[in-house]
């Protein structure tokens, strides 16, 4: 009996020794909040500055993501640079863990007139509008004047999945648009301002898609409060109403000049004016009322603008853990930039986006503990310019380090540390692309068999949407797959601290995706 015991208690040692040597569980013992706070706990310091693109903050920030790239065994995936070698005092090429470019950054100039030009019965009548105060502006490269008619386009918004299209039977090519911010039932004002920020850049794109010559927006619900001065005369604390104030625009340079449309928001008082004209006013169109759906041809808008410019130096930062296929690839990528610095204020951007950035690192760290090379390469991608536009990815996708044939997916983080609420605390989305459905049963597969507590609201798209950096790849036809929680009252303010992480979401997001690049690293899909 007690040789049986003996043998009992000999078999179960070797069955635990043997699981503590199973690659898969090393490499997913280096994923654990002590080596989640450590790192975030850095990038999103006052020491950042808020990682602003191109300022100094996010140059800091991208040496100490390569540095820590190298330590967690990741090699150089950037550009090729001349570099000195000193045991033979000349320049050698080597491989570096950045991918630099520039970007045009454009700022509103001293001139910036918006008018209404309308015929009425033979006379001409030109109604103008002062800057900041009835209206403000993105501006565009390399600014000018455009005279040009004017379409009313109720949200501006497409969403052929629900059969939506504000644009349906309008002419808007080399046309302004007006629209209304939000969506129905919605608005800028009442939404939140992660959602009302997303929103925004889709409807831009789409905007631009269709060639128009520029957008006017207007927020049916604005109180008029956003248009006044801020001045904060105790200088206690960060503002809670979101004032106006100038933007600033930055692109990727090309070879000719090719300028964005210039969007405009206008109070409620300008666009009734626009829409005098019309025979309809805005608060018809929200009533539900049949409106006249036709051009106003007797009425045009006159926008005059001048630009300051500059051009700004940033850079991506790549690792990789090559496999032995170097011509498959996958790409897990996050935006380590975030919204710099206002009012004095820094926007530590801890969730948004320390926690992606954080995850990308965490899980080049398990790969590489886990001691074995994988099938497939993996790079590991920190984009810069992504609250610019998802310009970081964007150059990439343009500008690849690998055929885009050979990139198999991309995996993204953005925002991947806050619940969706406080009573929801397993909440996930998890968005991928529906002709991979293997993604979804990696997945299932994966949350049972390591017990990661875990509720995916699956939502599989042939279009995978967002307004992250995935959708540079979806542009490309590349898979996607991204997790995300909640988005919360903090966003894009700087309230978003370290001190607000919910670190178990994050922990359980970065080890699925680890099982999950295991699986699509090593096996055939």
């Amino acid at each position: 009996m007690k040789i049986i015991i003996q043998f009992i208690i000999l078999i179960s040692v070797l069955s635990i020794s043997a699981r503590s040597q199973d690659p898969v569980d090393q490499g997913l013992s280096m994923i654990n909040q002590e080596a989640l706070k450590a790192q975030l706990g850095f990038l999103a310091s006052d020491w950042t500055e808020g990682r602003e693109t191109g300022e100094k903050g996010a140059f800091m920030s991208a040496d100490y993501i390569a540095s820590m790239l190298q330590l967690f065994g990741a090699e150089p995936a950037g550009d090729i640079i001349n570099a000195y070698d000193p045991s033979t005092g000349t320049l050698k090429q080597e491989q570096s863990y950045f991918q630099s470019f520039t970007l045009h950054k454009s700022s509103a100039g001293d001139r910036q007139q918006l008018a209404v030009k309308r015929n009425e019965n033979g006379t001409v009548r030109i109604i103008s509008f002062d800057y900041m105060s009835d209206f403000r502006l993105t501006p565009s490269y390399p600014g000018g004047t455009t005279e040009a008619g004017i379409v009313f386009a109720g949200y501006g918004y497409i969403d052929d999945e629900n059969n939506y299209n504000d644009f349906k039977g309008k002419d808007v090519k080399g046309k302004f648009i007006l629209r209304l911010s939000g969506l129905p039932g919605e608005s800028e004002v009442s939404g939140d301002t992660y959602s009302a920020y997303r929103l925004r850049r889709e409807k831009d794109r789409i905007a631009a898609e269709l060639g128009v010559a520029g957008i006017i927006e207007v927020d049916p619900r604005d109180d008029g409060l956003r248009w006044a001065e801020a001045r904060d005369f105790m200088n206690m604390s960060p503002s809670e109403t979101r004032r106006y104030r100038a933007r600033q625009r930055y692109t990727i340079p090309g070879n000719i000049i090719s300028p964005s449309p210039v969007t405009v928001s206008v109070s409620k008082r300008v666009a009734n004016t626009i829409l005098e004209g019309s025979g309809f006013t805005m608060e018809d169109y929200l009533a539900g009322k049949k409106i006249k759906p036709e051009e106003d041809n007797d009425t045009k808008i006159v926008l005059s603008t001048s630009v300051n410019s500059s051009m700004v130096a940033v850079r991506n930062v790549l690792g990789k853990i090559e496999g032995k296929n170097k011509d498959e690839v996958i790409i897990i990528g996050a935006h380590y930039d975030h919204i710099g610095m206002s009012d004095g204020y820094i926007n530590n951007g801890a969730d948004d986006n320390g926690s992606g950035t954080v995850g990308v690192l965490t899980l080049a760290r398990a790969i590489n503990a886990s001691g074995v090379i994988p099938e497939k390469t993996i790079i590991f991608a920190l984009w810069t310019g992504e609250e610019k536009g998802l310009l970081g990815s964007r150059y990439y996708a343009d500008n690849p380090s690998v055929p885009l044939d050979n990139i198999a997916m991309n995996l993204n983080f953005d925002m991947i540390s806050r619940y969706i609420s406080d009573d929801q605390p397993n909440k996930v989305t998890m968005t991928y692309t529906d002709s991979h459905p293997y993604f979804r049963e990696i997945t299932e597969k994966n949350l049972e068999k390591y017990n990661i507590i875990l509720e995916p609201d699956y939502q599989p798209s042939d279009n995978p949407p967002g307004g992250s950096d995935h959708r540079s790849f979806v542009a490309k036809g590349i898979p996607i797959m991204r997790f995300k929680p909640g988005h919360r009252e903090e966003y894009h303010s700087p309230r978003d601290e370290v001190s607000t992480i919910d670190w178990d979401i994050m922990e359980k997001i970065i080890k699925i995706s680890y099982l999950n690049i295991w699986d699509l690293a090593n096996n055939k899909w």
